[in-house]
Formats: C-alpha cells, sequence, structure tokens
C-alpha cells in the first residue's frame, strides 16, 4: 500500500474502520515514550544489552503510558528496548541482527507499511519521527508518520482502545543503512586524505542543522554541558532550525510551503548535505523526518545521535564559547 510519509489521523481512521490495519500489510506502531533518567551504560552492558524478552517483559513506564489509551490495534514499541544506553550516546542503536529480533517480537514483518505515532511533545511526533528514522536505518522505507499523534487523534473523536495488543512473532529483517540515515562522531572528525578541514567543519558545504530551541542554541538556557569546562552551547558554523517551530498552535505540523519557506529563510542551502543534532538525536529526528518529507532529495538528511555533551567529553574545543554570528 502506497502511503504519504504524513498522514493526517482521519485517513488512519478510515483505514482502521475497513479493516486494513494489521490484516493487509499495514501495521500501526505506538511509540509513546515516558522520559525517565538515563540507565546506567556500564549496568545495563552487563545486565540488559540485547535481551529483548527479559526487557519487554520487565515493568515499563513507557508501556504504561501506552496501556493508558491508544489508537485501536496499534502495538507498542519501546525506545528505550529498541535502543540501549551507552557511554555517550542515550539512545545507541543497536546491530541491525540485534534489532530485527526485538522487531520480531514486536510482531513486524517485511513490506509491511508501518503507521507511527505517539503522545505527548511535538504533537505526540518527537519519539515517533525517532523510532521511524530508526528503522528507516534498519533499510525500512515504508513508514508515515501521524500527523498530530494521539492528541490530535482524541481532538476528532476517534475511538481509543486500552487493549495490550499483541502480534504472533514477526518475520522482519533488518539490513544496515546507518551510513545513509546516521552519522557517527569518528565521520564528523575525520578528515579526507589531502584536506585541511574535518567534516564537521564544512559548515559552508553542508547543511549542519542543530534542532534545539533557540534558548540552548544561543546559549540563553541549559543544555546540559559542563559550565566549568563550556561556557556556551553550540557548534561553529551550525544553523539553528528548531524542530519545535514545525508545529502550529493546533499541534499539527504546518503547511509544506510555510516549512519549506522556513527552512530556507533560517539559512537551508538546497542541493547540499544535511545533518541534524540536537541533545540526543530526538529533536534531530524530527526534523530530518519532516525535511525529508516536504524537500525530497535523492540523498537523504543523515542524524547525529549524539550530544553536545557528547563533543563536550570528546572534543571539547568543538563548542564555541558564547553566542557568535553565524557565517554568511
Amino acid at each position: 500500500m502506497s502511503l504519504k510519509k504524513i498522514i493526517d489521523v482521519g485517513s488512519v481512521n478510515s483505514l482502521l474502520k475497513k479493516g486494513i490495519i494489521n490484516k493487509e500489510g499495514v501495521r500501526i506502531i505506538d511509540c509513546s515514550f515516558a522520559v525517565g533518567p538515563r540507565p546506567d551504560w556500564k549496568e545495563f552492558e552487563q545486565e540488559g544489552y540485547g535481551e529483548f524478552k527479559t526487557l519487554m517483559a520487565a515493568p515499563s513506564p513507557s508501556r504504561k503510558l501506552y496501556q493508558t489509551g491508544h489508537i485501536p490495534e496499534a502495538v507498542h514499541v519501546d525506545l528505550d528496548i529498541a535502543t540501549y544506553p551507552s557511554r555517550y550516546q542515550r539512545f545507541q542503536q543497536y546491530r541491525a541482527d540485534l534489532f530485527e529480533k526485538y522487531a520480531q517480537l514486536v510482531g513486524l514483518n517485511n513490506k509491511e507499511h508501518f503507521i507511527l505515532y505517539g503522545k505527548g511533545a511535538f504533537g505526540g511526533m518527537l519519539f515517533a519521527s525517532k523510532v521511524a528514522w530508526i528503522f528507516k536505518s534498519y533499510g525500512h522505507e515504508n513508514i508515515s508518520l501521524v500527523d498530530g499523534g494521539f492528541d490530535s487523534w482524541k481532538r476528532n473523536g476517534f475511538d481509543v482502545s486500552t487493549e495490550n495488543v499483541k502480534l504472533p512473532t514477526g518475520t522482519w529483517k533488518a539490513q544496515d543503512e546507518f551510513k545513509k540515515y546516521v552519522i557517527t562522531f569518528q565521520e564528523l572528525e575525520a578528515k579526507k586524505e589531502g584536506e585541511e578541514k574535518q567534516f564537521i567543519e564544512k559548515t559552508s558545504e553542508i547543511n549542519f542543522l542543530d534542532s534545539r530551541i533557540r534558548g540552548q542554541f544561543e546559549g540563553t538556557q541549559e543544555t546540559g554541558l559542563d559550565p566549568h569546562l563550556v561556557n556556551g552551547s553550540r557548534i561553529a558554523g551550525f544553523k539553528n532550525l528548531p524542530s519545535s517551530e514545525l508545529l502550529s498552535k493546533s499541534g499539527t505540523l504546518k503547511s509544506e510551503d510555510e516549512i519549506r519557506s522556513w527552512i530556507t529563510e533560517n539559512g537551508f542551502v538546497d542541493n547540499q548535505p544535511v545533518i541534524t543534532s540536537c541533545n540526543a538525536g530526538i529533536q534531530a529526528a524530527l526534523l530530518a523526518y519532516v525535511i525529508d518529507a516536504v524537500k525530497p532529495s535523492s540523498v537523504p538528511p543523515r542524524v547525529y545521535n549524539g550530544s553536545l555533551k557528547e563533543m563536550e567529553l570528546r572534543a571539547p574545543k568543538k563548542i564555541s564559547e558564547g553566542p557568535q554570528h553565524l557565517p554568511h
């Protein structure tokens, strides 16, 4: 089935009423996520890494959030199970051959079209877009993001379920498409033979887009950086395109024309590669997903799953020491 990358709740309800969800190659996935403290990465490495059956059986604040009410027939994907905490990244991605085991336990199959949504921040699209981008990085392209998420669904008066939906074990297979959709710290720091600049320094050739709110980008709001090491909050040459500004007051995305104009007004250059970043690769995934939807390109955006905290620990000189004007 061919569906748009961004789909409205009315279209989802129509698919549900027609009996297509979970029956004709379409899965709907609830990505509701309860934000909590970062797990101890060393402890998780020893006790939780890749233990998907155990993790799925354990109590989960995110699953409880899902069970309070969701779109009927929606199965839940827990971001804390789909990823793992590493030393530098809160949501580190598993190897493809490991992640596919989790996707199969959820009940997913190849060639299905995944419709993803969530609850809460950014019109319920914040964590849903992260999960969507994760699936893209494992080679699954048939994905739609529900505009406005669960809140929009409820506002429209559509049916809500509290059933804990469980599907038979699926056959979904992952491919390693990381380099197409994700960029690592090592790649950002790399230099090509014969070149003086690192990749991260090529800000006149690449759209480096910081998706955090403007206060964090400008250094007027807390970022989590160590103030004794870094008195600033941005990487020199990056442009600020806050994901929060993609949304209208109603909690749904602005029109495609409005988004395209906003992208251009904030320094986006057509026909340049795109790298998005934030504090943990979450807002960056939403920005990347929307750019990919409204300005499709043969070379999709790539998301940096790390954070400025990672930069602070690995390469503190990369962080600017205060507000500065971006290069023209």
